[in-house]
């Protein structure tokens, strides 16, 4: 049974329009399953991640605006056009695509980039949480529903396997600031689906905290074949949008499907990456790895010279020892058959001698480790990537519990708003889910303060524990009946 009783606060500059979460005149003869969608994404994902088939601006248009790529050497490294990444700085508002674009980029190009945000984006634990049953203190509550209801969430908690779904959301929030996608569910298993940004945008919030977002439909008018692949809902709000034109274009995605998450929570109508302070320090931090790679190719290179003598005491410029032409195809041999690719030749009126290029040692290394220290201490939530500046057990616990709550707390409270919205279309009177604000690295520190109070919050305790063990609640469910009722029985 549904329950579609969520509100929904539009933007008071976009035009609201009415639902239609039902979506059942237009469905289509075999509705695809979410393990299908996944499928579909899974075969897609090079092109679709990256948009290439899907906007005429693909993740390198661009950078090539900063960085002529069609150069090499050392002109590729001087080719950035700081001035256009500050024009996009300056005036964030007009420039959303020309960032994310960058940001995509710098996200494949750069190592320390790719490291901030996936450690940012695993930072969550998303087993640390409580499922509080719906219970009314002043009501008659049955015990029999109570159970029942309970019990049918976990049921579809264990199919949703949220820390997996949920990590390609928070990545895509970190590197782009906002996540949309399209959630598919089904008796087997829940899929969430990325969504183009370019055909998206957030037009209000629901009454429990979370964004609303429309789509552009014109996105479809060369992707046919998407709507067979995706079927519901896009289908119907495709369909609205040919009915209604042009002023139909931004269609609401349906309240059960949509799932659309802010990094910058605090402003909904500026979208701008999180990072973007550090994409001028990240190009210099490129540009200078650049240079390192051609000064270590100079430190092996050779150029090996044979001088052409002339006998001794001769006055003639060209009264050579040896004939020119004997000496060049001996040194013609050299060339194509001892010479290493690294090693050059050249001809000169002398003796042979060779050339190094080795005397600037790799001075730019420790330049390299300097400039990368400061784009971490400058990102404002990656201390532990670069602990050797954390000296101590206790700087480290407070490094730790600083960079948990830079990454979780506007994205965690956003997912369980979320969540238990999504639950309420489900079931008619879900069980609430609370999550705990736990990350990857504190969370041996909570299991310890859990396993303390364990005993004093009976089965409550022991079900947060087990679930930080890998156990899901069910699991401990099954295994507490096993060990009472089975193993034990008279």
């Amino acid at each position: 049974m549904r329950n579609t009783a969520q509100k929904r606060t539009t933007n008071p500059n976009t035009k609201p329009r009415a639902r239609n979460r039902k979506n059942s005149s237009t469905a289509p003869a075999v509705q695809p399953s979410a393990r299908a969608v996944r499928q579909w994404y899974n075969q897609n994902k090079p092109q679709f991640q990256n948009y290439a088939n899907t906007s005429s601006t693909n993740v390198n248009d661009t950078i090539t605006l900063l960085r002529d790529v069609t150069k090499t050497g050392t002109k590729t490294i001087s080719a950035f056009s700081k001035d256009s990444l500050r024009s996009y700085l300056q005036n964030i508002g007009t420039n959303e695509k020309n960032l994310r674009n960058l940001s995509r980029y710098l996200y494949y190009r750069s190592p320390v980039y790719h490291r901030l945000i996936m450690y940012n984006a695993n930072m969550f634990c998303l087993n640390a949480r409580e499922v509080v049953p719906n219970y009314d203190l002043t009501g008659n509550n049955d015990t029999t529903k109570t159970l029942k209801d309970w019990y049918d969430t976990l049921v579809i908690l264990e199919k949703m396997n949220l820390q997996y779904e949920m990590l390609k959301v928070y990545t895509v929030c970190f590197r782009e600031d906002v996540f949309y996608g399209c959630v598919y569910y089904d008796d087997e298993s829940m899929f969430i689906l990325p969504l183009d940004p370019d055909y998206c945008k957030i037009s209000g919030y629901y009454n429990t905290g979370d964004f609303s977002f429309d789509m552009d439909m014109s996105y479809f008018r060369s992707k046919q074949e998407l709507l067979e692949y995706w079927g519901e809902p896009f289908q119907s709000m495709y369909k609205a949008y040919e009915s209604e034109g042009n002023s139909g274009k931004w269609q609401p995605m349906p309240d059960e499907n949509a799932i659309c998450l802010k990094a910058r929570a605090e402003d909904w109508e500026t979208i701008v990456p999180l990072f973007s302070g550090l994409f001028n320090a990240l190009i210099n931090l490129i540009d200078l790895e650049d240079i390192q790679a051609i000064a270590d190719e100079q430190q092996i290179y050779k150029l090996v010279w044979l001088e052409m003598e002339t006998l001794t005491g001769s006055n003639m410029p060209d009264d050579w020892k040896v004939n020119p032409q004997i000496m060049i195809e001996y040194f013609n041999r050299l060339l194509e058959e001892a010479l290493p690719s690294y090693t050059s030749g050249a001809i000169v009126p002398g003796k042979l001698n060779t050339i190094s290029f080795n005397n600037d040692q790799a001075t730019d290394t420790s330049k390299i480790a300097k400039a990368t220290e400061t784009v971490l201490n400058t990102s404002g939530g990656a201390q532990i990537l670069n602990s050797s500046t954390i000296s101590g057990t206790t700087a480290f616990e407070a490094a730790v519990r600083s960079d948990t709550e830079f990454a979780i707390s506007m994205l965690l409270p956003q997912t369980q708003s979320w969540l238990n919205r999504w639950l309420s279309y489900q079931l008619s009177t879900p069980a609430k889910v609370k999550f705990f604000e736990v990350s990857a690295y504190t969370i041996e520190a909570f299991k310890k303060s859990i396993t303390t109070t364990a005993a004093q919050y009976g089965m409550s305790g022991k079900l947060v524990l087990n679930n930080l063990n890998g156990f899901s609640e069910l699991d401990t469910v099954a295994l507490n009946f096993l060990e009472e009722n089975c193993l034990q029985r008279s």
